[in-house]
This record gives C-alpha cells, structure tokens and sequence, in this order.
C-alpha cells in the first residue's frame, strides 16, 4: 500500500471540497482532493446559486468562466399548493440557474490549476488519528489502495456517505425519512423565476438552467415514495396532485438520460468536527433546498474550515481551538438558516397549513421577506 503525506486531505470534490480546495492551495498548502466519481457528472441538486453567490465564485476566479456559460437569471420565487392557493415574492437580488455538472467540473479544473492533487474515482475507505499526531486515510480507486497521512482532514462529501457509517456517525444511526430525484428537461420557459410546487409529502422546484434547460427537482418523503412503487408510478400521481405540475409536465421532454436520485437525506443536526474531521458542505449540516440557498452555504462552509485549517497549519492556534473554534464559527453562520429552513418544510409538506400559509404572507408581505432573508446571508452581496 502506497502512503503519502499532505497538509490537507479533503474528501469530496464538489463544491465545498473543490473551493476549499482552492482556497488552501493559495495560502500555499499542499492538498489532496479525494472525489468518488469522475468529472463532469451530476448531483440531485435544485441548481440555483443565491445571489450572494457572486461575491463566493469571483473570488474562486470563476467570474468569468460563469460568464461565458450564460446561466439563467432568476429573480422571483413562487410557491403553489395543490388547492391552488400561491404566492409570489423577488429575492433579494439575481440568483443563477447552472448545472452541477457543469459548475463542479469548472471547480475541479480550477483546483488542479492551482496546484491540488485531485484524485478522482477515489473512496475513502477510512480515517484515523488525531489533529494532534496527524489523520490518516485509507483508500481505495482503480489503481488499488493507499493511505495519505495529513494534518488536518476536511469532509466535504455531501448529505450522507458510506463514510458517515465508517465513521459511525450520530445522524446515521436513524433511518431519515426523505428520497430526493433531479432531471433536466426541455420544457415551457421559466423566465427569471424559480417555482416550487407542492403536493402531499413533497414538492418540486423547477427552473432553468444553462442553454435554456429546466432543472426539474424534488423532495418527497419516503412512505409516499414507496407508496407508488417506483419512479414512472411517484411522478403520474405527484402530478395528479397539483395543476400546476401536470400542466408543465405535460408540456415537456426529458433531455436527462435519466431521474437521478438520492435517499437517506438527512435534515437533522450533525457534528461539525466529527472524529477530528472537519465537516462543511451539505456534511456538516443541510438545508432544506427550498431556501434555495445550499450551494452558497457550501461555497461559504468552504472558506470558512479552510481559514480555519490554515490557522492550525500556521500554528497561530491548537488542535483543541480548532476544534473548538471551527464548530462554534460554523454554528453561528449556519444554525439559524438551518433551522428556520426546516421549519419552513414541515408546512410545504402538508397542504392544508400551507395553504393557510400562503394566503398569510400574501397578506403580509413583511413576513415573506423575512423568510427570504433569513435564509441566506445578504451580507455577501
């Protein structure tokens, strides 16, 4: 078994493993980026980058790159229920609709410019040690085992991995009751807009992305999944429950090769330093995606382990301060989006109240603003 030795291991290449990745490099650590699959490919993701998102991918240097791929402004948010009842409201400024196929592979390129040793088609089967005496990695890729000792190790691997197991981590421990499922279609136009569509026990956002796709992406609970007893089954009678939804599908083409999907997404409180791991990214906690603002949360969590694991590597603090501060500085820029977020859910999973809901904060507007506000960080911008 090969071993080698870097500064930091991160394990996950999309985008809170590629930008941290980034960031280290820069400051002149030495890096390894371990990621599972080869590039490009796709993730259940609602594929929306929040407005603050702009500040975060310019200083990845992707301004650019953005640039040129055209994505879609989206500046309005809408919401139905199945008894008709909406609700409409602008974000605080222009989020873009692009693909993580596209945006991920941008991100891997850019680490590996900058200097990261990407490895890809690699699992990591193992970690052990401490920050004190350094971590230790096992994995596995094509080319066999090896191990990788690092100084510090940061999980970047997304809702929920073997590894999570491996590391026998608390959340893993109770099965989570949500499926996810993501395609791409060519379908009736969504000009600068997001909508979410609900139905009982889930909904679906749609909104386009580069070259005039549509993202189709939803959340459903489990017994509602499996009630239908599979895909083509879940997503006729998702459309029997609202008009909205069998109106677009109607009208539209799967350009995917197929439904991607995801189970076990876990919305529950995670350890942020788990077994000496910094976790960051959908790893350390997940927002409900109808906040719509997951990939800035792990654009943001990115920077923020990677400052901290610099610090640690510069010996301006201890492996206890790491520990101790990382969590505490993770808490307080996330928990409350998290938590207000989950909140949120639990009434679009239920048509009645939502209903009920809806027409509220159509009466009060204030109270739709500050749901949109206090899910995403306007400070960025």
């Amino acid at each position: 078994m090969t071993d080698r030795r870097c500064d930091v291991a991160i394990i996950g290449g999309g985008l809170a493993g590629c930008s941290a990745a980034i960031y280290l490099a820069r400051q002149g650590a030495r890096v390894v980026l371990l990621e599972a699959k080869n590039y490009p490919h796709h993730k259940v993701c609602g594929e929306v980058l929040s407005p603050e998102c702009g500040v975060l991918l310019d200083g990845l240097g992707l301004t650019e790159w953005l640039g040129q791929r055209q994505p879609a402004a989206i500046d309005t948010v809408e919401i139905t229920s199945p008894s008709g009842a909406h609700w409409e409201a602008r974000l605080p400024g222009t989020a873009l609709g692009i693909s993580r196929y596209a945006l991920d592979h941008a991100l891997a390129e850019q680490a590996a410019c900058h200097g990261v040793d990407l490895q890809t088609e690699t699992t990591v089967t193992g970690v052990q040690g401490t920050l004190e005496d350094s971590l230790r990695l096992t994995t596995r890729s094509p080319a066999g085992s090896s191990a990788i000792t690092a100084r510090v190790v940061i999980g970047a691997y997304g809702k929920h991995s073997r590894l999570d197991h491996t590391l026998n981590r608390a959340f893993t421990r109770q099965p989570q009751p949500f499926v996810g499922l993501k395609a791409h279609f060519d379908g009736p136009r969504l000009p600068c807009r997001i909508e979410l569509h609900t139905f009982p026990g889930g909904y679906c956002g749609l909104s386009e992305i580069e070259n005039g796709k549509i993202n189709a992406c939803l959340l459903v609970q489990n017994d509602v999944f499996r009630q239908a007893g599979s895909i083509p089954a879940f997503l006729a009678w998702m459309q029997q429950q609202n008009p909205r939804l069998a109106a677009w599908f109607a009208s539209a083409r799967l350009i995917s090769d197929r439904w991607y999907s995801i189970s076990q997404i876990p919305f529950v409180d995670k350890t942020v330093v788990d077994r000496d791991v910094l976790m960051t990214g959908d790893a350390a906690g997940l927002i409900a995606p109808l906040a719509g603002n997951g990939m800035a949360m792990a654009l943001r969590g990115a920077h923020l382990a990677a400052e901290h694991a610099i610090s640690f590597l510069r010996h301006e603090r201890t492996a206890a301060d790491l520990r101790r501060q990382y969590a505490a500085d993770w808490q307080r820029e996330f928990r409350l989006r998290l938590r207000l977020g989950r909140l949120l859910q639990a009434f679009l999973l239920r048509p009645q109240p939502l209903a009920l809901g809806l027409h509220l904060v159509k009466a009060m507007p204030p109270l739709g603003h500050f749901f949109i506000h206090n899910t995403r960080d306007t400070h960025l911008r």
